[in-house]
């Protein structure tokens, strides 16, 4: 169980350092109790430069102490390291000629620790992790992929279904958002009786994590559809291969599935869209199963709200490197890599029956 910001530590693994030249500055922070959105905020607002000037290569854990690599354009090194802020350290800064993006990442390296675990804990959390470490870690979303109501993907779905009342209910009940002004937008633009126009009001930002929320749901029921052998192929599966996330159609599962055992490639679930590749036979079935359950059409994911979502396959396991698992007085510390989309949350719940007398 996570008690304080410091018994969750992430370390963001870059996928290449800067070439200390450019007009853009990366530069490393560490933080906690906040979240990536609101350090950036800070610094923006330290810099008097807009945030929309910020790289960043993946979102961050607010309860925890994190360090990442931020990128900001127009800004020198020596003024980013002038900074003091109190919830953020800057570790260094670089030039570089290009702005970071999502996913320029290798993965996240994680230290947890898990308070008032009992010590006959230890063999049985041992052996899971490792377990896990060669068998591959569950790929599903964690809950933080789905808000702090839990309900972002049930907006994502109503946007997706083009049920413009049903997605302002939720989006206005939240009264954490910037809830006045918006209100007032929103209710202007259902006067004029225009309903998508009055859903455009949510930001880009917001409106695009409602829907990747809902993908993230829907991918999440795919999975535990497969469960409990993940590294099990099917005819007709898409599989993606671990070296560089290459999707390919399998024909014969009984030939692919000496790759699958060695952990070269695993299967795959669909976030929908309308440039995904799609399976065959069996899994294809399961799929647009699912979205009929739903009540969803596949073309639907083409453009939503001024959204296009072109979709991508994710394997179904994740490859888990694990460095240590260490008896404290306090209870177990946990220290392993997951790459870049993995969710440490996602080890922990397949530890929750080990945690416990």
């Amino acid at each position: 169980m996570k008690i304080e910001p410091h018994d969750f530590i992430v370390e963001e693994l870059p996928l290449y350092e800067p070439s200390r030249v450019g007009t853009h500055t990366f530069f490393a922070i560490r933080k906690q109790k906040l979240s990536t959105f609101e350090a950036i905020g800070q610094i923006a607002h330290a810099l008097h430069v807009n945030p929309r000037n910020f790289g960043y290569a993946g979102l961050k854990d607010k309860y925890a102490v994190t360090t990442q690599m931020l990128s900001v354009e127009g800004v020198p090194p020596e003024q980013v390291l002038r900074l003091t802020l109190s919830a953020i350290e800057i570790l260094w800064a670089e030039r570089h000629p290009h702005k970071l993006r999502v996913g320029h990442l290798r993965g996240n390296r994680f230290e947890i620790t898990l308070r008032d675990v009992p010590p006959t804990a230890l063999l049985p959390v041992e052996e899971k992790m490792a377990q896990l470490a060669a068998a591959g870690v569950p790929n599903r979303f964690g809950v933080q992929r789905f808000g702090n109501k839990h309900d972002s993907h049930l907006i994502g779905k109503a946007l997706i279904k083009a049920e413009w009342d049903e997605a302002l209910h939720y989006v206005l009940s939240d009264k954490t958002t910037q809830f006045g002004e918006l209100a007032k937008r929103i209710e202007r633009e259902k006067e004029k009786g225009s309903m998508e126009k009055a859903v455009n009001c949510i930001s880009h930002r917001l409106r695009k994590l409602y829907l990747s929320a809902y993908q993230a749901y829907l991918f999440n029921a795919i999975l535990e559809k497969r469960l409990p052998n993940l590294r099990q192929l099917w005819d007709g599966d898409i599989a993606v291969k671990h070296s560089n996330g290459a999707p390919f159609l399998v024909k014969s599962a009984a030939v692919e599935q000496p790759r699958a055992d060695s952990f070269e490639i695993s299967p795959s679930g669909p976030i929908f869209g309308y440039k995904m590749r799609q399976p065959t036979t069996t899994v294809h079935a399961l799929e647009s199963a699912l979205l009929a359950s739903e009540g969803v059409k596949f073309e639907a994911f083409r453009k939503v709200a001024g959204i296009r979502l072109p979709g991508t396959r994710r394997p179904l396991r994740m490859p888990m490197e694990l460095h240590q698992v260490k008896s404290l007085d306090v209870g177990l510390r946990l220290c392993f890599t997951l790459p870049t989309g993995g969710y440490a949350t996602v080890v922990l719940q397949e530890l929750k029956g080990y945690l416990v007398d």
